[in-house]
């Protein structure tokens, strides 16, 4: 029972996700608390459940193929979430979703043919770009709605929306996510040749 640990906590991380969700499209201080609690534990049980496979041995191929599953639906929600609110565009969410649709038929693919993708540095970082840009995001949110809550005026807002801060960060983060795709491509482009190398 002890080793399956990581997978139980990737699995939790998938069911708190629609309750993030409805979190997120909630109005209010309190409501906007609850979406950053539920983003900040995913996130540190992303890392624990990964460092105990490892350490401990407990890696299992459910548990590779469940946890980077777990990331983008968390992750994905998230985007989604934001375009709900107007903060960033369809188009934003759209290549990050076909960029991991194209990687994991990649993956896919490369088992199929008994040439497995391995997973580059730079998907780790792609990761970590996204999940600063949710942070960034919610923060804000949060700011605003503290601000909101105790009817406390300030230009600070404004200027940021103003300055699309959160489309910003979301460009940056589309861009990056759609060149470690690009990369992925590139460098597995031998799955497709007659004689791969």
């Amino acid at each position: 029972m002890v080793r399956h640990i990581p997978n139980i906590l990737t699995v939790f991380r998938m069911v708190i996700t629609p309750v993030f969700i409805f979190a997120f499209l909630q109005h209010g201080i309190t409501w906007k608390l609850i979406t950053l609690f539920i983003f900040v534990f995913s996130t540190i049980t992303d890392k624990v459940d990964g460092h105990l496979a490892r350490k401990y041995g407990w890696e299992t191929s459910l548990g590779k193929f469940l946890d980077p599953l777990a990331d983008k639906v968390l992750i994905t929600s998230a985007f989604v979430c934001l375009i709900f609110f107007n903060y960033i565009d369809v188009w934003m969410v759209a290549v990050i979703v076909v960029r991991d649709v194209v990687v994991t038929w990649l993956r896919s693919y490369g088992l199929k043919v008994g040439r497995p993708v391995h997973t580059m540095e730079i998907a780790r970082w792609k990761t970590g770009v996204q999940t600063v840009a949710i942070y960034i995001a919610l923060v804000f949110i949060i700011f605003k709605a503290f601000l909101e809550h105790y009817h406390i005026h300030s230009v600070i807002p404004q200027m940021l929306d103003n300055w699309r801060v959160i489309w910003i960060a979301m460009l940056i983060t589309t861009l990056f996510t759609l060149v470690t795709g690009i990369l992925y491509i590139m460098e597995n482009r031998h799955l497709f040749s007659k004689n791969p190398a």
